[in-house]
């Protein structure tokens, strides 16, 4: 878990909200993971629909950029279809623009 650890300090020297991802094995697991992280409204519900609008609102957050930390390499292993999903929603979101700017990094 040194990699997270070093990941997670890289990312708080450079967002101002950070989300932290342990492995996660299965769809379930890791998008409630996920929703945690980005402390994701009650009202969003744990799938991959919901994961897809709200990474890219994010409104709910204070304004300045959004990291992600995702240590996936239990998902990727187990369930590689699931893993190519997120990993693509969560890529997809990523920018550089607008009040909450999106990154992701992979650790794992």
């Amino acid at each position: 878990m040194t990699d997270l650890h070093a990941a997670t300090t890289r990312a708080r020297d450079r967002a101002r909200t950070v989300g932290v991802v342990a492995e996660a094995a299965d769809k379930q697991s890791t998008l409630a993971a996920i929703g945690r992280a980005l402390h994701f409204p009650d009202y969003v519900a744990p799938n991959l629909d919901a994961l897809e609008e709200s990474v890219r609102d994010l409104s709910w957050l204070p304004v300045g950029p959004v990291e992600l930390v995702w240590a996936d390499g239990l998902l990727r292993a187990a369930d590689p279809p699931t893993h190519r999903v997120i990993g693509e929603i969560l890529d997809g979101a990523s920018s550089t623009e607008g009040e909450r700017p999106f990154r992701v990094t992979r650790v794992g």
